[in-house]
C-alpha cells in the first residue's frame, strides 16, 4: 500500500486536503477444480487506485458544507475468479449540507452523482462484458447530539427518490 495526505487550513471557516493511495493486492483465491476433483489455490495480481480531493466550509457556525470528488480505479485479471470486475473506473461528486442548531438537533442532506465504467460480469454470465452507469442520488439524515458530547441518536435514509440504478460494488 502506498500512501500520501494532506489536510490544508485556508481559513477560519474553509479546509481542504488531497488523499491518494495505491494497493498492489496478491489475492489468493480457493476453488473447487473440478478437472482433478480438488480445491485448489491461485493468486491473482490486483490493483487499486484511489484520489479523494475535498473542500468543507463553515459560512456560519449553524452551517456546513463539504464538496468532494472520489475516483476510484480497479484492475483485475481477466478470467472468473474476479469477482465480477476486471477494470472499472468510479468517479464520484458528493456535495453535502448539514445545519447546526444549539438545541442539538442535527439536518443534513447529501447527493451524490455517480458515473461508473468498466468491463463486469453479469449475474449467470461469463466474464465479462462492458458496462457504464451514470446517476445520482440523494440522502437525509436526522440526529441530536446528546448532552456533554455523551453521542447522537440519528435516523436517516438513503436514496431518498428511490433511483433505480447499475452499480458494481
Amino acid at each position: 500500500i502506498y500512501g500520501v495526505a494532506v489536510d490544508q487550513k485556508f481559513s477560519r471557516t474553509l479546509f481542504g486536503g488531497l488523499a491518494l493511495s495505491r494497493r498492489d493486492l496478491d489475492v489468493p483465491i480457493s476453488f473447487l477444480d473440478t478437472s482433478v476433483g480438488a480445491s485448489r489455490i491461485v493468486h491473482k495480481d490486483w490493483r487499486e487506485y484511489l484520489a479523494r480531493p475535498y473542500l468543507f466550509w463553515t459560512p456560519h457556525h449553524w452551517v456546513a458544507l463539504s464538496a468532494e470528488y472520489q475516483y476510484e480505479r480497479f484492475e483485475r485479471t481477466a478470467d472468473d475468479l474476479n469477482f465480477g470486475i476486471q477494470d472499472t473506473t468510479v468517479r464520484k461528486i458528493p456535495l453535502g449540507l448539514r445545519f447546526f442548531h444549539p438545541s442539538g438537533l442535527i439536518l443534513g442532506v447529501k447527493t451524490t452523482q455517480i458515473n461508473q465504467v468498466g468491463d463486469f460480469q453479469p449475474k449467470g454470465g461469463t466474464c465479462c462484458q462492458h458496462g457504464e452507469s451514470s446517476f445520482w442520488l440523494t440522502d437525509l439524515a436526522l440526529s441530536y447530539r446528546l448532552p456533554n458530547r455523551y453521542g447522537f441518536f440519528s435516523v436517516g435514509a438513503t436514496n431518498v427518490t428511490d433511483r433505480k440504478f447499475q452499480y458494481q460494488e
